[in-house]
Order: structure tokens, then sequence, then C-alpha cells
């Protein structure tokens, strides 16, 4: 054996020997250390030494260790997996700290959310399969978490030749891929995006000013892509969280400032569309709403924490894809067409309160703070190759085709809502009644498809709604927060995500008029819009946070003229309600 291998056995002979007598002075009560926080050591609950087993010589064998409050686990670690002991107590860990070491499979692991709820691995080659996996969900995002973690690990290991083969021999794309990728998944995003909430306000602003507000949908459109290719660039280009920018540029007051604001319209939001659902489901069950709204809570937390969500959500998209059937029903509503064409290019101004109110719900409909923070985050997660321009380039043309395929159902929702509703100085005061705009193309079959859009919208939304104030909160206050994580990892993101959809179910359960209900949580949408749209152009003109890459003189004019329609629609408001308007 030659001199420097006998050196080599002596030292890996000394570190042994100190691990041994390191892991004899571990205790219980000491918190947990490991790489990568892999254990979630930097949530708000941390993982602790709740027990040491010893072997029949009386050494340390391995540690038992608990982590988590409400998402508990428990982990059984070898002793030679003790790296260093500090038993000396502190502000931080009283009872001192282990520091472990964890292996990158085991890492892995660790982060899967199951073993029987891993990931397919399988290439997949339908449409809808490519379809369910571009629009954007609590799952994809989560996906997209996962892959960029195995990505990264990849990345850091050596390539093998047959890695190298198999990349150079990848299957060609289908025709059906190929232009999915050129429309991008805002396309179809765009059409299964609007949320059982903003369908039901829409639809009420169809019945209540007729086709007044027409041109606001026109000039919204251009507004919206301004909104969400702004939140793409400062996701791109500074690779954090929404709320993580502002507490680390702008301090955390101003964090907490969006956050509130996002929590209020959030909280709204979920209980709209827990009503919404509920209502859906009346439409077809024929019992009232109130009787779902705890199950299909209970069954969302489940999907949203757990996630037991990949076999049903090609499910909820395609039904979330019934409001398409506007765009075709408005064909035989016998609109005046002549009207919509006059009130789609000529503003219509109106004062009354009804009508101001409308206009707001409206814009909090399509100008929700929610998409704003999710567009962030997403992304931030978000592969897409070349170089940066490229990547931008790419994001813009996915935001474009999503803004208007959404837009344009959202038009011809207010169109047949004017045309068969308002013509005739209905109201809409139950889903039933909403429904009946479908009437014309598909007669009492509506009320079914209806009910259908309504379902599938809202159960793809709520997880979204709630990821969103968890990535908020978590932000705001330095927590970890991924949903490729375990909940016991990220216990405090999970509880955040548990307390909002409490609360919301609980406002749901006040029985208000469900249509009032969801009419009123856009209205506050639309009145703390503003606040989000003035923080977009904060952030998006940093030359720190940006990397040099502000955003560009159109996008800021149309950041600008958001805000100021989004301010004037709340002042309005405010003054209806104050005059006693309202």
């Amino acid at each position: 054996m030659s001199d420097e291998a006998s050196r080599s056995s002596k030292k890996d002979t000394q570190a042994l020997h100190r691990r041994k007598s390191d892991a004899s002075n571990i205790k219980p009560g000491m918190e947990v250390d490991a790489p990568e926080d892999d254990l979630g050591e930097t949530d708000v609950s941390k993982p602790k030494v709740s027990d040491v087993a010893r072997d029949e010589q009386g050494n340390v064998a391995k540690l038992v260790v608990k982590k988590g409050v409400l998402f508990k686990k428990k982990l059984e670690i070898p002793a030679d997996r003790v790296e260093s002991v500090d038993s000396r107590s502190g502000d931080v860990s009283p009872q001192g700290k282990v520091k472990v070491d964890v292996a990158p499979q085991e890492a892995q692991s660790l982060k899967a959310s199951s073993k029987e709820e891993e990931l397919p691995t399988e290439e997949q080659q339908g449409l809808l399969d490519e379809t369910e996996r571009v629009v954007p969900t609590h799952e994809g995002l989560r996906e997209l978490e996962m892959a960029r973690v195995s990505a990264e690990a990849k990345h850091s290991a050596p390539k093998s030749q047959d890695d190298q083969e198999q990349a150079d021999q990848a299957p060609p794309v289908s025709k059906g891929k190929q232009l999915l990728r050129i429309l991008g998944p805002g396309f179809l995003s765009g059409m299964a995006g609007n949320d059982s909430s903003a369908v039901t306000a829409y639809a009420v602003d169809g019945a209540t000013s007729g086709y007044s507000h027409l041109w606001l949908m026109l000039l919204s459109t251009p507004l919206y892509q301004a909104i969400q290719y702004a939140c793409a660039k400062i996701g791109r280009m500074s690779g954090q969280g929404f709320s993580t920018i502002l507490r680390e540029h702008y301090g955390r007051w101003l964090a907490v400032l969006a956050t509130v604001a996002l929590i209020i319209t959030n909280v709204a939001l979920i209980a709209a569309d827990l009503v919404a659902i509920g209502s859906g489901l009346e439409l077809i069950i024929h019992v009232s709403w109130v009787w779902f709204v705890v199950p299909v809570a209970v069954i969302l937390w489940y999907i949203t924490v757990y996630r037991n969500f990949e076999s049903i959500k090609k499910i909820f998209i395609v039904l979330s894809l019934a409001f398409v059937t506007y765009i075709i029903t408005a064909i035989f509503s016998r609109a005046n067409w002549g009207a919509v064409l006059l009130n789609t290019f000529v503003p219509h101004l109106s004062f009354g309160f009804a009508s101001i109110s409308s206009a707001v719900a409206l814009l909090g409909a399509t100008f929700s703070p929610y998409s704003m923070f999710w567009q962030v985050q997403g992304e931030k997660e978000q592969k897409r190759p070349g170089s940066t321009k490229t990547q931008l380039r790419a994001a813009r043309l996915d935001i474009a085709s999503g803004v208007i395929s959404g837009n344009l159902v959202a038009y011809f929702i207010i169109v047949c809502t004017s045309a068969t509703i308002f013509i005739h100085h209905g109201q809409i005061n139950t889903a039933a009644d909403a429904a009946k705009a479908l009437q014309p193309l598909l007669g009492p079959v509506a009320s079914y498809l209806f009910a259908a859009g309504l379902i599938g919208s809202g159960l793809i939304a709520i997880p979204i709604l709630l990821a969103s104030t968890s990535y908020a909160v978590a932000g705001t206050f330095g927590w970890p927060g991924a949903l490729s994580k375990k909940p016991w990892q990220n216990e405090g993101f999970y509880l955040i995500l548990t307390v909002a959809l409490v609360v919301s179910m609980a406002l749901a359960l006040l029985r208000f008029n469900p249509i009032q209900l969801i009419f009123w949580a856009n209205v506050i949408a639309g009145i703390l819009a503003p606040v989000m749209v003035a923080l977009i152009l904060l952030v998006g003109n940093n030359r720190k946070i940006m990397r040099g890459q502000r955003l560009g003189i159109l996008t800021n004019v149309g950041l600008a003229l958001a805000l100021l329609i989004l301010i004037a629609g709340a002042v309005l408001l405010f003054y209806g309600l104050a005059t006693g308007r309202g």
C-alpha cells in the first residue's frame, strides 16, 4: 500500500471515530440540518431529534427525527450519516444542532409527492395529453418545479454515451404537438382559463349593461397583454416569486401590502368559485348548492395538498372548455350586430352605479391579481429554449394567444347574455338564469352544459388561487414555498393554503345570494388590482431586478393606462357608494 493510500485510510478512520464521538453527544430536541433544505429545516416547523436508538454496545445506531405539527413526518437516519454535532445552545436552536448527509437520490425521493403519486415517466403522445400539460394549473406548476429540480440534478451529473445517443435519437414531434407548440400554452389556457366566477361576472355584465361594455373588453385585451407580459418578464429575469422580490428589494412592508391585497381577493374568489361549483351541481342534481360547499372544499384540499389530480385533470379541462360554446351561441342569439360593433369600437360611458359596479367587476375578472402572481411564478419555472431575447419573444406570443382567446370567450358571453337576457329586461339571480343565454343553440341542454363549465373551471381555478396565496405569504415572510415538496417539508406553505380554504369555505356558507357573492368578489378584485399593477410598474423598471432588461415603452404605456382605468373605476364606485347610489 502506498504512503498516499495509507494516509487516506488513516484520515477515513479518524473521520469515522470523530463521527461516532459526535453522535454520542446527540440528544432528543436537537434540530436536524441537511443540505439543500431537504428536511424542511428553514420551514416554520423544524425537524428535531425525537429519539436516539443505540446498539448492544451502547453506540448510537440511528436517529429518530420528527417534523411537522399538522403535516407530520417521522424519519430514521443511520448514525453514519451524521456529519457533525453542535451541542451549543443558541437563540435559534436552544438544544443544539445535528448536521446530517442526505444522498441526492434520497433527496429526490423525499421531494416526490409519494411513491404511488410519482410523475409518469412514459412519453405522452396525445394532443389532449399535451394540452393538459401546458394549461396553467397548480399541478402543472408542480410538474415544472419537479422538472427543474430533476434537470439540475442531471446537469450536475456526468452524461453517459447512452444518454447522448438517446438525446440524438429523439422521436419526431407529431403535427398536433407542433401546432400546439406554435400556439403555445397560452391559447388553450386562455380558452380554459376563465374561471366560474369570472364567467358569471361577464354574464351579469351583459345582462345588466347590455352591449355598452364591449369596448372595455376590446381595450382590456392589449392592456392585459402588457400586464401579463410584464409579469412574465419579471419572473424570467429575476428568477424569483413576486412577493420575494418585493421583500428583498423594497422591504417587507411593501410585500405585506401586495400580499394582503392578494389574500382578500383570493379568499373572495375562492368562496365565489365554491358557490359557483355548488350552483353548477344544483343545476344537475337539483339539490341546494349549500350542501356541496364543504365536500367540494375537502376534495380540492386533498387534491391540492396530496396531488391526486393527474387522472381527472383532463376531465376538468374539457369541462371548462364548455364556455367556448358561447362563441357559437352568439351566432344563433339574434344579436343586433350593428349595435355590437358600434359598442365594441365606440366607448359608451354611463355613470349609473349599476353600470360602474358592473364595469369594475368586469375589469376585476379580467385583471385578477392572482393571475399576475401566478404568471411571475409560472414563468420563473417555465423552461424555454434559446437566448433571453428568444425566451421573452416566446413568452410574449404565448401570453398574447391566451389573452386573445380568453377575452374572446368573455366578449361573446357578454354578447349572448345581452341578446337573450338584457334585451328582454331579465336579470341573473341564479345559475339557471345565466344558463338561459345558451338556449338559442342548445335548448334544454343549456343548463347542463353551463353547469359543466362552472364545475370544471371552478375545480381548476381554486387550487391555483390557493397556491398563489401560499406563494405570496411564504415569499413575504421568507418561508420555503414549493408545490414540488411534500407537505411536511413545507408545512408553512400548506398551512397557509389550508387556512385560506377554511376561511373561504366559511364565507361561502354565510349563504349570501350566490350570484351577488360571485359578482362582488370580482368587484373586490377590480378595486385591489391597481395595487398590483402599480407594483409591477415599479419592479419592472428596476434595473437591478431586471438585470438591465427593463420593461419597454409600449409595455409601460399599457401598464400606466390599465392603472388609470382601474383607479378611475374604483373612485367612481366609491363615489357611488358614498353618495348613496349603491
